[in-house]
């Protein structure tokens, strides 16, 4: 039609041809998969689901660049970041995130929440003590919590509380991808799909796009526009 646009969406995050197999004791192969091809837009939510085994983790890991495939390609924004250089990669990555299992994980267990969070903008990225307080006090209120709660520790937080602190952490990155790895298995059922809804809620308006790793097929299906399944090979 005369006058129309054509609006062409490019992926946040791609992979083509993704293969990793583990060597084992006895010079046992292991492959996790072979041949993985996804491609995750701004705003969408999938499920990544499969047996204990599966290689799950494995690939939401080489997603991030943290671990390396055998063969294959994984693009952020079109750049392929199995041949980025170092410098490239180093500015691109906090803008690729991950929410742990256990939220513990997230947080040193002797500072507070909030020192945590202004160290962390302060030597990462760069910003001043006021900035730092503003800016962790935004995503405080974005996931849903008091910012008194964050001079608390680790320790005196439940996890709920800390889950989203957690999320508000992830959020300081201005992510354009989080890779959430079962992170509300560790929750009580009753607050598990209330976290999920927050997450999907902010993923759809901040236009990020998250892979959720969990073997909850019930909570994928409420929370995922698709859900990819691994299975086990021999």
């Amino acid at each position: 039609m005369e006058g129309s646009e054509t609006i062409v969406t490019i992926p946040c995050l791609s992979a083509e041809g993704v293969s990793k197999t583990f060597r084992l004791p006895g010079n046992v192969r292991k492959r996790l998969f072979e041949g993985m091809t996804l491609s995750l837009f701004p705003g969408e939510i999938a499920g990544l689901s499969g047996p204990s085994g599966a290689g799950k983790t494995t690939l939401g890991n080489i997603l991030l660049g943290l671990a390396r495939p055998d063969a294959g390609v994984v693009r952020w924004e079109n750049e392929n970041i199995v041949a980025m250089p170092r410098g490239r990669f180093k500015e691109l990555r906090p803008r690729y995130q991950k929410i742990y299992q256990d939220p513990l994980d997230s947080f040193p267990p002797r500072q507070t929440i909030g020192e945590a969070l202004r160290d962390l903008l302060f030597f990462r990225f760069g910003l001043s003590v006021e900035q730092a307080q503003e800016k962790i006090a935004e995503e405080t209120r974005s996931v849903g919590l008091d910012m008194d709660l964050s001079e608390r520790l680790p320790s005196q937080l439940s996890g709920g509380e800390l889950q989203r602190f957690s999320l508000a952490r992830v959020l300081l990155a201005d992510p354009l991808f989080i890779l959430a790895d079962e992170p509300t298995s560790r929750l009580d059922i009753s607050i598990q799909a209330r976290t999920g809804r927050l997450i999907q809620r902010l993923a759809e308006k901040r236009g990020i796009c998250v892979l959720w790793i969990s073997h909850d097929l019930p909570l994928l299906k409420i929370l995922c526009s698709r859900i990819l399944n691994l299975r086990e090979e021999s």
